[in-house]
């Protein structure tokens, strides 16, 4: 009896322990089956540990409206965006506790589109799939877990069950390079998670809205879902600000936002709806983004409005300047001030309003005269910029000037000619020249926005005879930019 009993148990133990070491191969051997390994974890979890201040999530509407180089421009906080195409709000609970395993944001900013009946035309198994693998350990398994489809959460944990057609492609003689798919990935998001576009429609055609017509509920698991991120982020300390990024929503899902409001409402959420502050902000559709996503000159609508809501002050714990941070954010803002200011930006206040903001160099030859259409708040935007000129009250003086990075270098009621970074610039009096080559064309004043290297120019003429600031293919607010 007793040696029955005994090999019942030793091939219990066997049974138990060739399971332990099968699941053990298999957890090892499923990232070999990966088709195309998502590395924007990786690069999150490479930055310094205990650095981020802010943190954005969310589908891609949120990865093309928040720029962390913007955000930085005007508060001087680090943040990064956790987003991944048509992020489920399960998928956005578990990537904030994924963040918290290596960061302690102060504020998260989260946006609900996935919610809403226009996200229905999303491809299923990308959304989650995306998602989960930007996460690491116990999170990933766990967000598996909160797949809706039971039959296919297995998958999710396992790339070997999803993708196990993949070994066929495996090339045994080249097993080490293949191993380089289960490796994390060394670098970073050079764009912190943003996503930088260019219009592609530039004109202004203001965003239609409607108003709530059916009264909708939402289901359990979306409350559900909403209720997990606010209790994470309650435990957590971390400051919670729902929003819905300007987009063409239609009456449907305005109907449903209108739901996803009244639930944050009952709840004492804080939320921002873009899609009504639109108008507001002078956000058109066109010029700041087309039917689903923000574009460059949108996503800095957005994201300057989040950073005059959050400051220092919501903050757990003081900012720690990173060196790491400030090389990334160095780049990036260098890049923003390209996305702002090229040649298919054509709205010369914007172009001086950035022109103080982000690094740039502003040239201008102002041909004094008899008359002048400038009144105040050209005068006080060119100003801003760095121009020390009255052109209100010595608007018939000339005028000539160089400016860096809204600094001014050089001026004078004469032309010059300047060198800058070992380029020869030319304020004649009737045209601008860099290194003899004309820029622009002439007008009753020349402003020329550049880098600082000349690797992009954009130069508008300013004519005096039209009835707006500038004339340079628009008629009032109906502009084309040029290419």
């Amino acid at each position: 009896m007793k040696k029955t009993v005994l090999n019942i148990l030793r091939i219990a133990f066997k049974c138990v322990l060739a399971c332990a070491l099968f699941v053990c191969v298999w957890v090892k051997l499923t990232p070999l089956f990966r088709t195309e390994r998502n590395p924007e974890g990786d690069f999150f979890r490479n930055l310094p540990e205990q650095t981020l201040d802010v943190v954005a999530l969310g589908s891609s509407h949120m990865q093309y409206a928040f720029s962390p180089a913007f955000f930085y421009t005007r508060t001087g906080l680090y943040s990064y965006v956790l987003g991944s195409p048509c992020q489920p709000l399960s998928m956005t609970y578990s990537l904030l506790r994924e963040c918290l395993k290596r960061q302690s944001p102060s504020v998260a900013i989260i946006d609900v589109f996935t919610l809403l009946p226009q996200s229905e035309v999303c491809y299923a198994d990308g959304m989650f799939y995306r998602a989960i693998d930007e996460m690491s350990g116990t999170t990933r398994a766990e967000a598996a877990d909160l797949v809706p489809d039971e039959s296919v959460r297995l998958q999710y944990k396992y790339d070997l069950l999803m993708n196990h057609d993949n070994w066929k492609t495996i090339d045994l003689n080249a097993l080490d390079e293949h191993m380089e798919t289960v490796k994390p990935s060394d670098g970073f998001n050079y764009d912190l998670g943003y996503v930088p576009a260019l219009p592609e429609d530039p004109e202004y055609y203001p965003l239609v809205t409607y108003e709530v017509k059916e009264k909708k509920e939402l289901l359990a698991s979306e409350k559900e879902d909403l209720d997990r991120i606010m209790d994470l982020c309650r435990e957590n300390d971390i400051r919670l600000i729902f929003v819905k990024t300007p987009y063409v929503i239609d009456q449907d899902s305005t109907d449903k936002l209108a739901a996803v409001w009244a639930y944050l409402d009952e709840k004492g959420a804080e939320y921002i709806d873009y899609v009504e502050k639109a108008d507001e902000l002078d956000w058109f559709v066109g010029m700041d983004g087309d039917s689903w996503h923000n574009n460059s000159w949108g996503a800095k609508i957005v994201t300057d409005d989040l950073a005059a809501r959050i400051s220092g002050k919501d903050l757990k714990q003081p900012h720690r300047e990173d060196p790491v941070w400030e090389e990334l954010l160095k780049g990036m803002v260098r890049n923003a001030a390209y996305l702002l200011m090229n040649v298919r930006n054509v709205n010369v206040y914007h172009l001086l309003e950035d022109a103080a903001e982000y690094p740039s160099i502003l040239l201008c030859r102002y041909k004094g005269g008899k008359w002048t259409t400038l009144g105040d708040t050209e005068n006080e935007y060119l100003q801003r910029a760095g121009l020390n000129h009255d052109f209100v009250k010595d608007f018939d003086k000339s005028y000539y000037a160089v400016v860096l990075n809204g600094v001014l270098l050089k001026e004078s009621s004469s032309p010059f000619s300047f060198t800058l970074h070992d380029h020869k610039i030319v304020l004649g009096e009737d045209e601008i020249t860099i290194d003899g080559a004309s820029v622009g064309k002439a007008g009753e004043m020349d402003l020329v926005f550049a880098s600082d290297s000349f690797d992009w120019v954009n130069p508008i003429p300013v004519d005096y005879q039209s009835r707006w600031f500038w004339n340079n293919g628009c008629e009032g607010f109906r502009c084309t930019a040029s290419e």
